[in-house]
């Protein structure tokens, strides 16, 4: 989902100057990782909202990096258990680096060579916050968020004095998300689509902007920052369904309900917790 040339879904969280939390690993964030001078070896952890190819494609090149490079510190990594067309994580895992997966080479990966891998598979059917981890002054949390059948998870990490919640692909139809998110200082949600969207049957498996901006609106975010932003071919009968095709209408259709600052980053965009941007981008 490279619309207008951005890479796919990936956020990266830094913390006491260096690199901790990547969320999401879409096409093209080994890549970006390096653009942004990051040494992968520091990374903590890895957290998966959902199994859809733009948000975990690049996992076999990230952790091939790892191996290669002789990591030895352990990683964890996090994500859903499985539903009907989807594995769990332990066993995405095995279809991906098992003996007989797509890449036997990296299969020593499961049994902790060249490093150990720290499994954390959350729950999904019940609407509730879990517990992930808590790591050098972090701690992460989970919640279970509609997104077709997919089954698919938010994260909030919590510093000494910030919180930042990345939303993931959803519906925003669970108002129960709004309270997961509350008071967040960053919260990260994904502006697909356009409001002429509106009846489509893609407005069934992701959130419309308007239902974006209630939701925010009714977790007193800070400030919202809109990522997965797509785009049609110039060509294409319903290119206008795309958010890319007319973010100010997305930005409008949020502000039905959300009137602090919503920021739309570029790719390698570093925000600053400590001096926000108060104004839109």
């Amino acid at each position: 989902m490279h619309g207008q040339g951005r890479g796919s879904a990936a956020y990266l969280l830094w913390s006491m100057g260096r690199p901790s939390i990547l969320i999401d690993v879409g096409g093209g964030t080994t890549v970006a990782l390096a653009r942004a001078g990051v040494e992968a070896a520091q990374l903590d952890a890895v957290l998966i909202s959902h199994f859809h190819p733009d948000h975990v494609s690049d996992l076999p090149a990230f952790l091939w990096g790892e191996m290669v490079t002789r990591r030895r510190r352990p990683l964890a990594i996090a994500g859903p258990t499985g539903a009907k067309d989807f594995r769990s994580l332990d066993a995405f895992l095995e279809k991906q680096f098992g003996a007989e997966g797509a890449f036997p080479d990296m299969k020593g990966l499961l049994s902790g060579e060249p490093f150990q891998l720290e499994l954390a598979a959350i729950e999904t059917v019940k609407a509730r916050a879990s517990r992930v981890f808590e790591h050098n002054g972090l701690r992460v949390s989970a919640y279970p968020v509609p997104h077709g059948r997919a089954p698919t998870l938010a994260y909030r990490i919590e510093g000494p004095d910030f919180s930042v919640v990345f939303g993931g692909d959803q519906t925003g139809l669970d108002p129960g998300f709004s309270k997961f998110a509350q008071g967040a200082d960053y919260l990260v949600l994904h502006a697909m689509l356009s409001p002429r969207a509106a009846g489509h049957t893609l407005a069934q498996v992701v959130a419309l902007p308007e239902t974006l901006g209630r939701r925010a609106a009714e977790a007193k975010a800070k400030r919202v920052v809109l990522g997965h932003l797509m785009a049609g071919a110039p060509d294409q009968d319903e290119a206008h369904v795309w958010s890319l095709s007319s973010m100010p209408a997305v930005i409008e259709g949020l502000r039905t309900y959300y009137q602090a600052p919503i920021l739309v980053p570029s790719d390698l965009q570093c925000l600053d917790l400590d001096t926000p941007e108060d104004d839109d981008v």
